[in-house]
């Protein structure tokens, strides 16, 4: 009797053994190329997040210093780009560090979902979330190397810009979101400019995103 009772108890285990929550869960079909058309950001990662623009068969990335770009497609539940072309400024290590670790991971492919507007990559190790961007009129606009004393709603200090260099600097009174300029230094920038619906009375009815930083110079006095 014990000997039969020690039998079913092992069949009982290994029962409980097959139906393991660590089994596999099954995935829902990935993303066509049509579906992710776009601008994404990654969400988590404030300045140093991730930035990915997809343009029909092609992809723009950028996680920190130069943007990249090149063809793209998913194959297989994988989003992958082949021959990544870079931009060459020089940025501090850990900027060019995150660069070169993200093309890495696009050209090796990476797993990719979409959850409405939230987009997911995963090489097995690293799981990146990004979100949707709205979309915007994109402009092209000079930055002075330094700010000027202004007055909104209180006392502050202005972005001196101007979409051309003949003309001259005008005051920004706000900030372009995802731009930290340095004192000193000029830049040319490519901005989404995206209208707020309803803002509130104190504050601008336009919105500037940084797209690109077409070109940067250290300004000597």
């Amino acid at each position: 009797m014990s000997y039969r009772l020690t039998l079913l108890a092992l069949g009982a285990v290994l029962l409980a053994g097959c139906a393991s929550p660590t089994a596999p869960v099954r995935q829902g079909p990935a993303p066509t190329m049509e579906q992710l058309q776009g601008e994404w950001k990654q969400t988590g990662a404030g300045d140093k997040g991730i930035l990915l623009r997809i343009d029909q068969q092609r992809l723009f990335a950028k996680a920190g210093c130069n943007g990249m770009f090149g063809p793209a497609a998913i194959d297989g539940g994988k989003l992958r780009a082949e021959r990544l072309a870079s931009t060459l400024m020089m940025c501090p290590p850990e900027a060019m560090q995150r660069d070169a670790k993200l093309s890495r991971q696009l050209e090796a492919g990476m797993d990719v979902s979409l959850d409405g507007e939230r987009l997911k990559l995963s090489d097995g190790k690293d799981a990146l979330t990004f979100e949707r961007q709205p979309q915007g009129e994109v402009k092209f606009i000079y930055v002075a190397a330094e700010r000027k004393a202004c007055t909104g709603v209180a006392p502050m200090q202005c972005l001196q810009v101007r979409a051309d260099k003949s003309k001259p600097w005008e005051l920004h009174y706000g900030e372009i979101e995802g731009f930290q300029p340095e004192p000193g230094v000029a830049y040319r920038l490519r901005i989404k400019e995206v209208k707020v619906d309803n803002p509130p009375a104190d504050a601008s009815s336009i919105r500037w995103i940084l797209d690109l930083v077409v070109e940067q110079e250290v300004v000597k006095h």
